[in-house]
């Protein structure tokens, strides 16, 4: 079993000399079983163990029971262990989430806690892991829940051997690779005794019924080695899956025109060239870029596609979490909805024509523009109304019409601040909407109102702040 860690570690490149690993225990056999072998391991990488184990609270008294099991086992072998104690079903219930879920999101807030404060003692993020205890039969089980779930073949990769949380810690699984027969074979020849959560015989979690039910089921009755041939599907996709994500990151970066925290732009005629399968994952790629940690569905990924090739010059659908993808005439840009455009700060400032001469000489650079023949309690920077018109040089025209000549897409219209006398529109204001390549609009503003500095009238400013 020790040469069996080691292998998984070296192939997978889990684990570093000197590192700090944070071990997820449960009190379990797979936790137990990988602590164990850990420990075995400690001097030969040396290797600094900080056990963690989080009581969820579902299970009165064994809970407990379960915490006390650890502490010992951490006392005996002299590991620093932190406890956690989350009510998960509280969690469960103001997050809209099963016990199973809240649990699993409860452990890995701790692990990630546990790792910044090893962090905050002057260890560098790359010496630090957190190692958790998936064995191969997790393994199978995720790939057909996976697959009943309606799963692409990304998914069919299952859980990796490797990923990095959110906060940018390494999540490594070394015993992935072992069977659960094997893992309490281990346990029972090391005497180590570890508790046994009663829970897990029960069907009320599809898991725990795929687990209990169809595997043994399939093992009788399909293939007896159906563990080992579903996992190894598994590395086959994840191979394939490796390959097209290093394909589709390729061609993100000859589609990309824009790409910002919040935004993306990409080229629509160069993506609808691409084969389905490298588009989807630029899809996800691009999307990944702002944030939505997620592969899309095949669905989701269709609904693009059909923005993508609308005739519709503003074609959109929504995505999860608060994502969407939208059409700007030949461009495709993902985005949040909420996203809020990076619109400078204007002020309405009124002069007399000699503080106007004045200001402006020193304060060129934030003078947008001036204008005479209205009174400052008339104006207002504002979204665009219903019936709004602005003055141009050959007459007044609807600001929607306007909007129109000037390809301003239509997503951003009622983002836009113009400054308004009543439905007057006076200036449209310039924003990073402007900045972009089919944009003609920066900053348009009304033919009347010209500024005379012989005339008695005060003159309105509007500045950049």
């Amino acid at each position: 079993m020790k040469k069996k860690i080691l292998q998984t570690i070296r192939k997978h490149n889990l684990i570093t000399d000197g590192m700090h690993i944070v071990v997820g225990l449960s009190g379990g056999p797979d936790s137990v079983c990988l602590f164990d072998l850990l420990m075995s391991l400690r001097e030969e990488l040396n290797l600094t163990l900080h056990a963690v184990h989080v009581n969820h609270k579902l299970r009165p008294g064994a809970a407990e029971d379960d915490q006390a099991y650890v502490e010992e086992l951490c006392s005996k072998n002299k590991v620093a262990c932190s406890i956690f104690t989350v009510d998960c079903k509280e969690m469960a219930s103001e997050l809209g989430l099963t016990s199973e879920e809240a649990g699993r999101k409860a452990r890995y807030e701790a692990f990630g806690k546990a790792a910044s404060e090893i962090l905050e003692r002057g260890i560098t993020k790359e010496k630090i892991a957190i190692a958790v205890a998936h064995n191969a039969n997790d393994q199978c089980e995720t790939i057909l829940f996976r697959l009943m779930r309606g799963t692409g073949t990304d998914g069919l990769a299952g859980i990796p051997y490797k990923r990095f949380d959110e906060r940018g810690f390494a999540v490594i699984r070394p015993i992935l690779d072992f069977k659960r027969s094997e893992i309490e074979e281990y346990c029972s020849q090391r005497r180590l005794k570890p508790r046994i959560d009663h829970t897990n015989e029960e069907n009320l979690y599809a898991r725990n019924r795929i687990r209990n039910m169809l595997i043994p089921f399939l093992q009788d009755n399909f293939n007896e080695n159906i563990i080992d041939t579903v996992n190894r599907l598994g590395r086959i996709a994840a191979a394939d899956r490796e390959y097209l994500k290093e394909q589709a990151v390729s061609m993100y970066n000859s589609v990309i025109e824009k790409e910002e925290a919040d935004c993306q732009i990409l080229n629509g005629k160069t993506l609808s060239e691409l084969h389905q399968s490298i588009r989807f994952r630029v899809y996800t790629h691009s999307l990944n870029k702002i944030g939505l940690n997620q592969n899309l569905t095949y669905a989701q990924g269709e609904a693009v596609d059909a923005v993508l090739t609308s005739d519709s010059p503003s074609a959109m659908c929504d995505l999860s979490e608060g994502y969407l993808a939208r059409k700007e005439y030949d461009k495709l840009v993902f985005e949040k909805k909420d996203r809020a455009l990076n619109l400078k700060g204007w002020n309405i400032r009124v002069l007399t024509c000699e503080e106007y001469v004045e200001y402006k000489d020193k304060n060129r650079n934030k003078v947008y523009g001036a204008f005479q023949g209205v009174s400052e309690t008339e104006l207002m920077i504002r979204t665009r109304k219903q019936g709004d018109r602005i003055a141009l040089k050959n007459g007044s025209k609807k600001l929607q019409d306007f909007f129109v000549d000037q390809k301003v897409p239509k997503h951003y219209r009622d983002k836009l601040l113009v400054l308004a006398k009543g439905s007057e529109v006076l200036w449209v204001l310039p924003s990073e909407v402007f900045s972009q390549e089919n944009m003609r609009l920066k900053g348009r503003f009304s033919s009347r109102h010209a500024v005379s500095v012989n005339s008695s009238e005060p003159i309105i400013i509007l500045e950049n702040l």
